[in-house]
C-alpha cells in the first residue's frame, strides 16, 4: 500500500487544451435499454446474433445479468470462518449499505455477524475505525440438561479483573465470549464443586479461539483433568499434551466424584510474543457429562454459507442446538436494519439463544461497552475513548420476531441475550437496528430500540423488497460480457464491494472499506492519500456509477483548512534541508499540503510526508474524473474547481524555474526517495492545470490566472524517460537525479509509480503518439510488476490505456486473480483492501476508451474473441453500449447526458453506417480523419450501425 515503497497513482485531467469536448451531466440512475451481450463460444455467438435483431428489453437484460451474478458467489463449507477477525479486510462473507458493514463469523454451531459502521471512528489519541459489536445466534447450553458443570461453584488459582471462574460454567458461552481468565503466570487451575457426588465420563473444554477467532495462540496446550472426593487430594484421570484444538472433548471410564479440577501447566501455545511473555489461562466454558460422547458430538447438518452479490444476502445452512436450520441474512438498503431469518428444517422444536454484544476481540481498554434490556429488546452500546476530540458511540438493538416461548432478555456484562423456541418448520427473524456513529451522539441505543421495536413482519418484507430492488438497479447501471468466467468473477465481485461500501452522503470507505473487526486495524484503517484511498474509485466513473466517489471528495474537502495550515507552516518537514533553503519561513504563501494519512472530519492519522508533496495531486485526480465523466457544472463550481485551485496555488510557489523559464519539481516518487520531476507528480500536475484552464473558461472565473497556469503547463518537462536493457522506458524521475540509497531510475518489480501519469493522470492514452505508447508497453515489460501487491489497481489499468497486447494482458490479469482471490472473492494480500476494486477500470478500458475527446470501441480486445458491454460511461458524459462479433463491431449506442459533440473512432473504416435516434429517425453526422462526429442533445440516445 502507500506506506510501502510503492505508493502512487495518477489520473488524467478533464480539460486538455487539445480539443477536449466539455459536456457531461450529473450521473443518475438510468433504466436499461441496453444492447445485449456477446461472448466467445457457441453461447456467445447466439447472444450476438440475437443482438443483431435489436437490443434486448430491460427485463431481458436483467434476466441474463441476474443469472450471471447468481453464479458469482463466495462459498464456504466449514465453520472455521478464517479471516473473519482481521486487522485488514475480512475474508468471510460481507454485507454493506455504504454505512453499516456486516462480517460473517462464528464457530461450530454458532452464527455471529460482526457489525461495524463507516462513521464509527475513535478519535483519541488518534483516529481509527472500530467495530461496534455483533449479533450471535446459537443453541442453548441450558437445553443440554445433562451438562453437570452448569452452575457449579467455581474457584481458581487467580483471576484477571471481572473474568471470574464462574463465567466458565454459566452456560452463556457464545461467539466473542470470554470465560475465566487468570492472571499472568503458570501453572494455573480452576476447580468445580458439583455439590454432590456425580458420575462423570466425559468433559469438554472450550478454549479461547473457539469463541474468539484469531486467538488460537491462547488455546490451552497442556492440562490434566483431575477428580477429588474432598477437594484437597487430587487424582489425574486424563492428561492432554500439546493440544492445539479450539475444543478439547475427551471421554474416559466413568468415575464418581464431587470435585473437578483442570490443572493447567501450559496455558497458551507460546507461538506469539504475547502468549509467550504473558501466559494466562483462558477457559471459555467447561462441560461435564455422565455418558461418554465418543469424543465427538452427534452428527451435525451439513454446513454451507454463500455470499450472494446479486442481491446482497448471505445464506447459511447449518445446525443450531443440534437442529438443522437455514438462514438468510441481509442488510436494508438505507435503514441500517440487519435481519437474519432462521428457518427450521428439522422435525422437532429447538431452543435457541440470540444475543447482542458490544466490543471486539482483543478490545481497546479505553473503549467502553455496555448492554441492557428494554422490554423484549436487547441493546448493546460501545463508546470510543474520551479525550480532546469527539467520542463516538455505536449501538445495536436486537429483537426476535415470530418465535414462541421467548424468554425475558437478560444482561451479563456487555452482552444482552434471550432464549426462544423455534418450532419445527417455522421461521423466526432476528432483527437488529444499528445506530449512532459520528461525533458525540448521545445514548444512540435509545433511538435504535425505538426503531427496532417498530418493525413488523410487513415492514421487514418492504425493506427486503427495497434491498433487492436497490441491488437490481445498481447492477443495471452497466455490465460486460467477456466470455471469461475468471475476469467476470473478479469484475462483478469488485463492483459489489465498492457498491456495498460507498454511498453518497455517507462517510467514505477507508483502507478496508467499512468492514472493521478489530480495534487495531493496520495503518489506522485510514485514508492513505498516496494512492490507496483514491484507487477504489478508479473504475466507478466508466462503470456509470460516479456517485460512489462523492464520499471521498467530502473527506478531502473536510481536511482543506488543515492542509492550508500545513502548506504555510509545516512544509519544512517534507525535507528540511531542501525546504529550509528555498522557503526560510517553513512554508509557502498559499495552497494545500496533505500528509499521507487522514481520517474523517478533517483529522490526521499518519502525520508523515515521506518526502512527498503529491497527496493533494492524487486526491485532485478524483475530482477531475468525476467532472469529466459527469460534466456536473455545479460540482465543478462548488467542489472541484475550488479544490484544484488550492492545489495549483501550492505548486505555483513550490515549483523551481530556471532562467529559460522551464519548470521542475523535486519530490519523492516512492516514499522516502527524492528526485527531480517525479513522473507521477508531473503528470498529475498537468492534469490539474489543464482542468483549471478549461474549468475557469467554463465557469467564467479567474481569467487573470489562466495565463499563469498555461505558462506552467507549457514549460513543465515531458514525462521522464531512461534506457533500460536497450529500450527507452518511462523513469521515476529525470535520469540521474534520484538521491538516497537506491538511485536507479526505475525499480523493476516494484509498483508502477512511473506510469501513474498514464492512469490516473490520463496524460497518455490509446489515441496518443504511437511511439509514446510503445514506450509505455516497453516500460510495463521492464517493470514486470503484474503481481506486485500495490500495483493491482494500477498496472492493468495502465496497460489497457497504452494498448498492451490484449491477450497477454488478459492472461497476466487472470494469473494474478487466480493466485490472489479470497473465498469472499476479494483480491487479498497482507496489507490492502477495498482499493483492489479500482482494477475494474482495466476491463472497462479494454472495451472502450475516451482519449483526447475521441471514444474508441474495443481498443484492447483480442482478435477472434467476442465481447459486449452496455452503459459504460465515457468522458463528456456519454453512456456507451456496443458488441463485437467475429472481429466486427455490431453497433454502437450512445446516450448523451450533457449534450455536446460525440466523437467516435469509426469502427467500420472500409464500410458505411447509419446514425439514428431512438425513434429511428436519421441524425446528421460528419466524418473526418476516421472519426464520426454527431452533435448531440441532452438525454438523447443515438444508434450507429453498419450497413
Amino acid at each position: 500500500m502507500g506506506q510501502e515503497s510503492t505508493t502512487r497513482r495518477v489520473i488524467r485531467g478533464f480539460g486538455r487544451p487539445r480539443g477536449y469536448a466539455v459536456a457531461v451531466a450529473l450521473a443518475v440512475a438510468v433504466p436499461l435499454a441496453i444492447p445485449g451481450s456477446a461472448v466467445a463460444g457457441s453461447a456467445g455467438d447466439e447472444s450476438v446474433r440475437a443482438l443483431a435483431a435489436g437490443p434486448p428489453t430491460p427485463a431481458q437484460q436483467w434476466d441474463t445479468l441476474r443469472a450471471k451474478l447468481a453464479a458469482i458467489k463466495g462459498v464456504w463449507t466449514d465453520q472455521a470462518y478464517s479471516g473473519s477477525i482481521s486487522n485488514a479486510m475480512p475474508n468471510t462473507a460481507l454485507l454493506g449499505n455504504g454505512d453499516v458493514g456486516v462480517t460473517s463469523g462464528g464457530s461450530t454451531g454458532v452464527k455471529t455477524f460482526y457489525v461495524s459502521k463507516g462513521d464509527f471512528w475513535n478519535a483519541n489519541p488518534s483516529p481509527k475505525p472500530a467495530p461496534i459489536g455483533g449479533v450471535t445466534i446459537t443453541g442453548t447450553t441450558a437445553q443440554n440438561s445433562d451438562n453437570l458443570a452448569l452452575g457449579a461453584r467455581a474457584t481458581a488459582s487467580s483471576t484477571e479483573g471481572s473474568l471470574t471462574p464462574d463465567r466458565a460454567v454459566n452456560g452463556q458461552w457464545g461467539n466473542g465470549y470470554e470465560g475465566w481468565v487468570s492472571q499472568v503466570g503458570k501453572p494455573q487451575w480452576i476447580t468445580l464443586d458439583l455439590g454432590s457426588v456425580k458420575t462423570v465420563a466425559r468433559y469438554v473444554v472450550r478454549n479461547d479461539n473457539a469463541a474468539r477467532p484469531g486467538n488460537a495462540a491462547f488455546n490451552t496446550k497442556n492440562l490434566a483433568f483431575q477428580t477429588s472426593a474432598d477437594g484437597t487430594n487430587w487424582n489425574s484421570v486424563d492428561t492432554v499434551q500439546n493440544n492445539t484444538a479450539d475444543v478439547v472433548d475427551r471421554s474416559f471410564t466413568a468415575v464418581q466424584t464431587r470435585y473437578i479440577r483442570l490443572d493447567i501447566t501450559e496455558p497458551t501455545q507460546g507461538t506469539t510474543p504475547d502468549s509467550t511473555q504473558n501466559p494466562r489461562a483462558r477457559i471459555g466454558q467447561i462441560e461435564l457429562y455422565a455418558r461418554s460422547g465418543g469424543g465427538t458430538p452427534p452428527p451435525a447438518a451439513p454446513f454451507r454459507e454463500e455470499q450472494n452479490i446479486v442481491d446482497g444476502t448471505v445464506t447459511t445452512t447449518m445446525s443450531l442446538g443440534g437442529a438443522p436450520v437455514s438462514m438468510k441474512t441481509w442488510l436494508a438498503a438505507d435503514r441500517n436494519v440487519l435481519v437474519t431469518s432462521v428457518t427450521s428444517t428439522g422435525g422437532a422444536p429447538v431452543q435457541l439463544q440470540a444475543s447482542a454484544y458490544a466490543g471486539a476481540t482483543t478490545p481497546n481498554s479505553a473503549y467502553s461497552n455496555s448492554a441492557g434490556v428494554d422490554g423484549q429488546v436487547m441493546w448493546a452500546e460501545r463508546a470510543t475513548a474520551s479525550g480532546s476530540r469527539w467520542v463516538s458511540r455505536g449501538a445495536l438493538a436486537t429483537t426476535v420476531l415470530g418465535a414462541s416461548a421467548v424468554q425475558a432478555p437478560t444482561v451479563s456484562g456487555a452482552t444482552a441475550r434471550t432464549v426462544f423456541t423455534l418450532p419445527a418448520g417455522a421461521t423466526v427473524r432476528v432483527v437488529t437496528q444499528i445506530g449512532g456513529g459520528g461525533q458525540n451522539p448521545v445514548a444512540p441505543h435509545n433511538d435504535a430500540v425505538t426503531q427496532v421495536r417498530s418493525q413488523t413482519t410487513g415492514s421487514l418484507a418492504t425493506l427486503d423488497t427495497q434491498r433487492a430492488d436497490w441491488w437490481k438497479n445498481y447492477w443495471m447501471r452497466s455490465g460486460v460480457e467477456l466470455g471469461d468466467a475468471v475476469l467476470e468473477k473478479f469484475y462483478y465481485a469488485a463492483q459489489y464491494f465498492i457498491g456495498a461500501s460507498s454511498r453518497a452522503g455517507k462517510t467514505a470507505p477507508a483502507l478496508y472499506g467499512i468492514w472493521t473487526t478489530t480495534d487495531s486495524p493496520q495503518f489506522s484503517g485510514d485514508y492513505h492519500l498516496n494512492y490507496n484511498a483514491q484507487a477504489p474509485f478508479y473504475g466507478v466513473y466508466s462503470s456509470n456509477r460516479p456517485e460512489l466517489s462523492l464520499p471521498f471528495h467530502e473527506a478531502i474537502l473536510a481536511y482543506v483548512p488543515e492542509a492550508q495550515r500545513r502548506a504555510k507552516q509545516d512544509l519544512n518537514r517534507v525535507k528540511p534541508d531542501y525546504i529550509s533553503r528555498r522557503f526560510p519561513s517553513g512554508g509557502v504563501p498559499a495552497g494545500v499540503l496533505f500528509p499521507v494519512g487522514i481520517g474523517p472530519y478533517g483529522t490526521t492519522t499518519d502525520d508523515q510526508y515521506h518526502q512527498q508533496v503529491s497527496n493533494s495531486l492524487f486526491s485532485a485526480s478524483q475530482f477531475v474524473s468525476y467532472y469529466e465523466y459527469t460534466q456536473d457544472t455545479e460540482f465543478l463550481r462548488t467542489k472541484a474547481y475550488p479544490f484544484l485551485s488550492q492545489v495549483a496555488q501550492f505548486f505555483e510557489s513550490y515549483l523551481e524555474r530556471d532562467p529559460a523559464g522551464r519548470y521542475s519539481l523535486w519530490s519523492g516518487p516512492h516514499e522516502g526517495t527524492w528526485g527531480q520531476n517525479s513522473s507521477a507528480d508531473i503528470g498529475l500536475l498537468k492534469q490539474v492545470l489543464s482542468t483549471l484552464i478549461a474549468g475557469s473558461q467554463k465557469l467564467g472565473v479567474d481569467a487573470g490566472r489562466r495565463a499563469t497556469w498555461q505558462n506552467i503547463l507549457d514549460n513543465l518537462p515531458a514525462q521522464p524517460t531512461t534506457v533500460f536493457n536497450g529500450k527507452t522506458v518511462y523513469s521515476l524521475v529525470s535520469p540521474g537525479t534520484m538521491q538516497g540509497s537506491d538511485t536507479r531510475d526505475i525499480h523493476p518489480g516494484d509498483n508502477t509509480i512511473n506510469l501513474e501519469f498514464v492512469q490516473p493522470a490520463d496524460q497518455l492514452g490509446i489515441n496518443s503518439d504511437p511511439a509514446k505508447l510503445r514506450t509505455g508497453i516497453d516500460t510495463l515489460d521492464a517493470m514486470n510488476s503484474w503481481g506486485q501487491e500495490n500495483s493491482f489497481p494500477k498496472v492493468f489499468n495502465q496497460a489497457a490505456r497504452v494498448g498492451y497486447p490484449a491477450q497477454s494482458l488478459i492472461d497476466r490479469f487472470k494469473q494474478v486473480i487466480n493466485a490472489r482471490i479470497a473465498p469472499n472473492l476479494r483480491i487479498a494480500d497482507t496489507f490492502h483492501g477495498i482499493e483492489k476494486s479500482g482494477a475494474t477500470e482495466a476491463v472497462n478500458s479494454m472495451l472502450v476508451q475516451s482519449d483526447q475527446g475521441i471514444i474508441t470501441l474495443f481498443p484492447v480486445w483480442p482478435a477472434g474473441r467476442n465481447a459486449s458491454f452496455w452503459q459504460l460511461r465515457q468522458k463528456g458524459a456519454f453512456v456507451v453500449s456496443s458488441a463485437k462479433e467475429n472481429d466486427r463491431v455490431s453497433y454502437a449506442e450512445v446516450t448523451s447526458r450533457a449534450g455536446g459533440t460525440l466523437r467516435l473512432k469509426n469502427p467500420w473504416p472500409a464500410g458505411s453506417f447509419t446514425v439514428t435516434d431512438a425513434s429511428g429517425a436519421a441524425v446528421p453526422f460528419t466524418t473526418a480523419n476516421g472519426v464520426i462526429s454527431v452533435q448531440t442533445a441532452v438525454d438523447r440516445t443515438y444508434r450507429i450501425v453498419p450497413v
